[in-house]
């Protein structure tokens, strides 16, 4: 294994955890950041990746259909999901939010779908030549759009 800065492997380590989250499994985990699986399930245990993937944030575009649905219900009789006022608090906050940074929290959720997306395939995949070479876009696609997300995120904060 290499040797990493504290940073480094600090990131790698969020990395592992966000793709637990998102449902990967701790073998494709090693695959997807290089380390061993004895490496993966001491991360996970040490820093309980499990509660972590079970308190998962809801996406933005979730909460907005919450919303949405709590306020059809109220308009049918039914109880809603969230009281009004909870809706009007989460709605005034998402309101406050720049366009840009909505148009980044957006941009975001999008990437993280695709992520999904090379999840399923990399873990439906018969061959391991298959497997491999779904591994290897997600690097390539995941590096290049980290890269993208933390300059139109640094552009973003440093304009508002």
């Amino acid at each position: 294994m290499a040797k990493y800065s504290t940073a480094q492997l600090n990131q790698k380590k969020l990395y592992g955890k966000d793709l637990f989250i998102k449902g990967f499994d701790i073998d494709t985990i090693s695959d997807i950041i290089s380390f061993s699986v004895s490496t993966i399930r001491k991360w996970a245990r040490e820093d309980d990746w499990e509660s972590a993937k079970k308190a998962s944030f809801i996406a933005l575009s979730e909460i907005r259909n919450i919303i949405l649905q709590s306020f059809a219900d109220l308009k049918d009789g039914k109880t809603p999901k969230i009281k009004p006022d909870e809706a009007a608090k989460y709605a005034s906050a998402f309101e406050k939010l720049s366009d840009k940074r909505k148009t980044l929290t957006y941009m975001y959720e999008a990437f993280e779908m695709l992520t999904v997306e090379f999840m399923k395939d990399i873990q439906n995949a018969k061959e391991d030549s298959v497997r491999f070479d779904a591994l290897e876009l997600l690097r390539r696609v995941r590096e290049k759009m980290d890269k993208v997300i933390t300059t139109l995120t640094a552009t973003v904060l440093n304009n508002d």
